[in-house]
């Protein structure tokens, strides 16, 4: 089954891993052909040549596009190709993901459950297990908080959970000492601690 598309970005990875095992059997159409050449080509080059200038000229000698469209062919390269240049692992994981997921789309519709099972299996291989977090050793600790209280010149510290079990009465105590106003040289001893 053969796809008329315009780009090489719109074949699934099935079709153009069947064109380059065998390309008599499964040809790409033949605008999409040119385009495979040339991303072929723009990521052997980049095997060699790291610097996309040398690419850039190289592929205008060669198939004598423009530079716009040498520049789409060398971003496919980078994306569709491992080999030694920059690989985007991301994007192909991406790209594989998006084909199965048509894939378990197309076999539900059609009524193939056998096909759909199989496809969720292979689709659970690519995603992969999830990673197992590292657990904060410190986060199940208990954390105890303090309120600092000046009475009558004298500094009290005071747990979080024992003010909660104060009276109401002293708890509007605090919150009146808390609220009293402050001069110069109490400010400056604040900040100074």
């Amino acid at each position: 089954m053969v796809r008329k598309y315009n780009s090489i970005e719109r074949i699934s990875h099935d079709e153009i891993e069947a064109h380059i095992l065998d390309p008599d059997k499964y040809p790409l159409p033949e605008r999409c052909q040119v385009q495979f050449k040339r991303v072929l080509s723009a990521a052997r080059l980049l095997d060699d040549y790291p610097d996309d200038t040398h690419v850039i000229r190289m592929m205008q000698a060669k198939f004598n596009v423009s530079v716009s469209t040498v520049r789409r062919d060398i971003a496919l390269a980078r994306q569709l190709y491992k080999s030694r240049h920059t690989f985007d692992w991301d994007f192909w994981q991406a790209w594989m993901i998006k084909d199965q997921l048509e894939l378990i789309r197309e076999c539900k519709h059609s009524g193939d459950l056998r096909e759909w099972n199989r496809a969720k299996k292979v689709l659970h291989e690519i995603i992969g297990e999830r990673p197992a977090a590292s657990e904060d050793p410190q986060r199940m600790q208990a954390n105890q908080f303090f309120i600092q209280i000046n009475q009558n010149g004298q500094t009290q510290s005071v747990s979080l959970g024992d003010a909660r079990n104060y009276s109401d009465r002293d708890k509007k105590d605090i919150i009146d000492n808390l609220y009293q106003p402050i001069d110069e040289a109490e400010a400056e001893e604040i900040m100074e601690t």
